[in-house]
């Protein structure tokens, strides 16, 4: 370590509990795909906010960067230290969660899980809605940080969508606390909306008030075998004219996502009769109050049916037949793993331009090479897919491997011709940083980066997350 390194470590030793800094090897904060290796050999673990501050003012005035861990999920870098002398925070230790039954809101630190916190809003009688495949592992610092999406974006929206309140620390200790719960508060700027999504980049976020909703009493939930992205739109578009925002999730199934479950082992059971080329799972709230929709919903899907817009509809039978539905969705991402990706491409797209994106993007990708597999699955109904590019045998791996910037430009330029955004919701990090050097608007860019550089003018927060190295 550095002099001025371990002067840090001296100082917060007198300060905090001893226990609270500890040395560990550099797998203490992964990459879940294995791209980056994390070199901090110390990890911050402070039990309160007034620690987060002495820690950030002491870091500020000796200039040591500090690099903000959650559950180490993330999938773009974010969370891991590419220096030996850079110091990892993690909020673990500030858990807490506290339901209020007299407003429905949820009071939570940083470091409490998201499956824990829907666990206990659940045992309230009430949902929280934000869904995604490692929510048994994140933290919801890291959530907002990133600004979350997942399964259930179409109706609830985003994780900035489920904050009433936020309280930070700035790089220079200053605690922000703006924890109210307010749906309209205009006094002045919206400092909760910047610092969501902002990757640590501007603030560590400590704690924040979430909404919570009704919890949906038994939803339909569908599988739907169509032919091509062209019928799965007009699915979506017919049912979200009629029921609107009953709609909870509308998910994207390309039948390359069900065959590698196969290659991979996972056993599930194809659910059709007849080989799906791509499929729709959807969830659709179907009470309200003491109505029920149920046979409305059966109308639509039946004409569907009748005017060969599909080819079958599943409705599932009980909570069995649901839970098989959605395995099938939640296990590609495990199956990606297994396989390996050239590039995994978390894109954005309005949803009427989907089916000529995907159709440009495919005829592209296979010009460039005949060797490449395309898996493309996604929440349909926000916009966001998750399109993903595969080598068609281990023997072509390498050599796709070395043309990945040249495979991922191919992708993010039909996105920008498309009007959409090369990151949906998984953040830009340091993976994608000079993607987004390239691609956003330049006074967009600007703008970020001199917001930064205010807030952050000795750049100790996560230096090399969305601004890349060089330009902070």
């Amino acid at each position: 370590m550095s002099i001025e390194l371990d002067n840090f470590v001296d100082f917060l030793r007198k300060k905090i509990d001893p226990n609270e800094l500890i040395k560990f090897g550099s797998d203490y904060a992964t990459d879940p795909r294995d791209r980056l290796v994390n070199k901090s050999k110390i990890c911050i673990k402070p039990k309160t906010t007034k620690e987060v501050s002495l820690i950030l003012n002491e870091a500020n005035k000796r200039g040591i960067q500090l690099i903000p861990v959650g559950g180490s999920t993330g999938l773009v870098g974010g969370q891991i230290a590419e220096k030996n002398d850079q110091v990892s925070l993690s909020l673990e230790k500030m858990n807490s969660i506290i339901f209020s039954k007299e407003d429905n809101l949820i009071t939570v630190q940083a470091g409490a899980i998201l499956a824990d916190i829907k666990r206990i809003v659940f045992d309230a009688g009430r949902f929280f809605p934000l869904s995604i495949a490692s929510e048994g592992s994140c933290q919801i610092g890291g959530n907002l940080a990133t600004n979350a999406g997942g399964l259930n974006v179409l109706r609830y929206g985003n994780v900035r969508d489920l904050c009433l309140g936020i309280e930070a620390v700035l790089p220079d200790g200053k605690i922000i606390s703006s924890m109210k719960a307010l749906t309209k508060n205009n006094m002045g700027f919206d400092i909760r909306g910047l610092l969501i999504g902002s990757e640590g980049t501007l603030a560590v976020i400590t704690a924040a008030i979430l909404k919570t909703f009704p919890l949906p009493v038994d939803p339909l939930t569908t599988l739907i075998s169509v032919n091509n992205p062209n019928e799965a739109l007009n699915v979506f578009t017919q049912l979200f004219d009629e029921f609107g925002d009953r709609l909870m999730s509308f998910e994207l199934i390309k039948s390359t996502g069900v065959d590698f479950l196969y290659d991979t082992g996972f056993k599930v059971r194809y659910p059709f009769s007849g080989k799906a080329p791509w499929m729709l799972l959807i969830d659709i709230d179907i009470n309200i109050g003491s109505i029920n929709l149920r046979e409305e919903i059966d109308k639509t899907l039946f004409q569907l049916l009748d005017a060969k817009s599909v080819n079958e509809i599943l409705i599932a039978r009980n909570l069995a037949q649901k839970k098989e539905f959605w395995s099938i969705r939640e296990l590609i991402p495990a199956a990606n793993r297994k396989i390996g990706s050239i590039c995994s491409n978390d894109i954005s797209l309005p949803r009427i331009k989907i089916p000529d994106f995907i159709r440009e993007a495919d005829r592209s990708l296979l010009a460039f090479s005949d060797q490449i597999v395309i898996n493309c699955f996604g929440h349909l109904g926000d916009g966001n897919l998750h399109y993903n590019v595969f080598p068609i045998s281990q023997k072509s791996r390498k050599k796709l491997d070395k043309n990945r910037s040249k495979i991922t430009k191919i992708i993010n330029d039909i996105v920008i011709k498309f009007s959409g955004s090369i990151s949906a919701e998984h953040g830009i990090g340091r993976l994608k940083s000079s993607e987004l050097n390239q691609y956003e608007d330049t006074g967009k860019f600007s703008t970020m980066l001199a917001i930064k550089s205010v807030i952050d003018p000795k750049g100790i927060l996560n230096p090399g997350v969305i601004f890349g190295k060089g330009t902070e």
